[in-house]
């Protein structure tokens, strides 16, 4: 049985869906690519259009690219758009992932609302773990693992995705499609060299500064959507190619780095008409867009003085079809999520267990060494030593460790159901009551600014544990408790603004 997977880094991380993917019944073709959108995985579709053909079923996953794509939000959703028509046209079985993007805002809510879109309108199955995630109060636990969601558990999802092949659904038959038709380009009177590594094997053309590419005169009208390069070199990583691409209407400066990238064009411009020509900028030119993952590129970046091209996406035939159809999901597969809100208590009570566990040492070492240097009368120059030579570290522990921190954590971890409501009075008095039994270990400590990580303290005072700890302090210390008749709406006004702000 054939996969086709597409996606981005998701799908090539050690340990995660790709290995959950693999089993001794399946082919697995991995044509993902890390930091690539959704356009790139229409680019796939088109590229591999063969062993696409013979394949069985589809996966996708793109969302979290398509989020963190330095392009406009109106070219990432058309590029959207224009893969799923793509996609459906295979007539195979397609599997859509929606991962979970740990920055809950209108780009991210416009994203994952145009594959929920298009899901609904072609029928694909879609498997919705941000929807799990935003149901379940999992995005400050996926902050820790950027943009890539714990990896064994997406390779439980991917063997739970292999378990349950079957129930899978065709997607709808007879949706009158589009007529765009794509083309890629790479110049054929040039000779081909082979990249490799442990993971992908390309055949690029070496464009050399002296050269100029003419495009085809058959690709006269047709749109420039994205570029596939990888380049090689024995020189430093933050060296970059610079490529125009130009001809009477318009010219494009792009600018791609030293691993295999597809990038997107912003310009709607690009079109191509019978003198578009490309070439090799040696001298220091200004990138007319940005480009993914090179955000640190400026005048003082080394240029190479050629381009390693794999191939130039273009459209021909774009006649502007929008989706229009409402959100109603009913090919869904929550089940096969695995259990991530379990394993994320797991996690949580291995490290508070850890924790103790290293402060119990920690505490028992220092006792035993302040022992030692008050027996041997050195306990006053050894603290003058300290103070001159060691920089001191902790200053968002010692955050952590205020009775504002630790009293809006027990909100937070109480607020997940009417139940839990009940049980807040009590917990915040428990934390209250076990605070002031160990602040005694909190005297004699520097101030927070002699600390060197001082600003991470100051971050650690815009955490939603600390802001909502620190309303209901203020809210204690009013005349006659009377703060606490606004308290609710107070705490429910920080945690909407600080979900606007993450």
């Amino acid at each position: 049985m054939d996969i086709i997977l597409l996606g981005g880094s998701n799908s090539v991380v050690k340990n995660g869906l790709r290995i959950g993917l693999e089993n001794k019944n399946i082919t697995l073709h991995n044509y993902a690519l890390g930091l690539s959108t959704s356009l790139q995985n229409l680019y796939e579709l088109i590229r591999h259009k063969e062993s696409v053909s013979k394949s069985n079923y589809i996966i996708s996953e793109s969302n979290i690219n398509d989020y963190l794509s330095p392009m406009s939000l109106n070219i990432i959703l058309r590029n959207i758009d224009y893969f799923y028509e793509e996609l459906y046209k295979t007539h195979k079985t397609t599997i859509v992932l929606i991962l979970p993007i740990p920055a809950y805002n209108d780009k991210s809510k416009a994203i994952n609302e145009a594959h929920r879109k298009n899901c609904t309108y072609y029928g694909f199955n879609l498997i919705d773990v941000d929807f799990y995630y935003q149901k379940n109060n999992l995005y400050d636990f996926d902050q820790n693992y950027k943009f890539h969601p714990m990896p064994l558990a997406m390779q439980e999802l991917g063997k739970n995705i292999i378990k349950n092949l079957h129930v899978f659904k065709k997607s709808k038959e007879n949706i009158i499609c589009s007529k765009r038709k794509y083309h890629i380009f790479a110049p054929s009177n040039l000779a081909k060299i082979e990249h490799k590594n442990s993971f992908f094997c390309e055949k690029v053309t070496r464009i050399k500064a002296s050269e100029k590419i003419i495009f085809s005169k058959e690709l006269k009208n047709y749109q420039i959507l994205g570029i596939h390069t990888w380049n090689h070199t024995n020189l430093s990583t933050h060296t970059v190619s610079s490529v125009s691409i130009e001809n009477s209407s318009f010219k494009l400066v792009k600018n791609f780095g030293l691993i295999n990238t597809f990038q997107d064009i912003q310009n709607e411009k690009a079109i191509c008409d019978e003198q578009t020509f490309l070439y090799v900028n040696t001298q220091i030119v200004k990138q007319s867009e940005d480009s993914s993952g090179l955000s640190m590129t400026n005048e003082k970046t080394s240029r190479l003085d050629y381009v390693d091209l794999i191939g130039i996406l273009l459209l021909e035939n774009d006649n502007n079809k929008k989706l229009e159809c409402k959100i109603h999901l009913t090919n869904t597969h929550e089940l096969l999520i695995p259990p991530i809100v379990f394993y994320k208590e797991l996690a949580l009570e291995y490290y508070e267990l850890t924790k103790l566990d290293t402060q119990t040492f920690l505490q028992s070492q220092n006792h035993n060494l302040l022992r030692f240097l008050n027996h041997k009368d050195l306990k006053n120059e050894y603290e003058m030593f300290i103070h001159q030579n060691n920089q001191l570290y902790g200053a968002s522990l010692r955050i952590k460790e205020r009775l504002s921190y630790k009293l809006g954590e027990a909100i937070m971890k109480n607020s997940k159901s009417y139940l839990d409501y009940f049980k807040i009075p009590f917990e915040l008095r428990k934390v209250k009551k076990e605070h002031f039994k160990n602040q005694k270990e909190q005297k004699n400590l520097p101030p927070l600014k002699a600390y060197a990580d001082y600003k991470h303290a100051q971050i650690a005072k815009t955490h939603l544990p600390y802001l909502l700890g620190n309303a209901l302090l203020q809210a204690s210390r009013t005349p006659f408790k009377i703060g606490y008749l606004s308290l609710p709406f107070k705490l429910r006004k920080i945690a909407k603004n600080y979900k606007k702000k993450f």
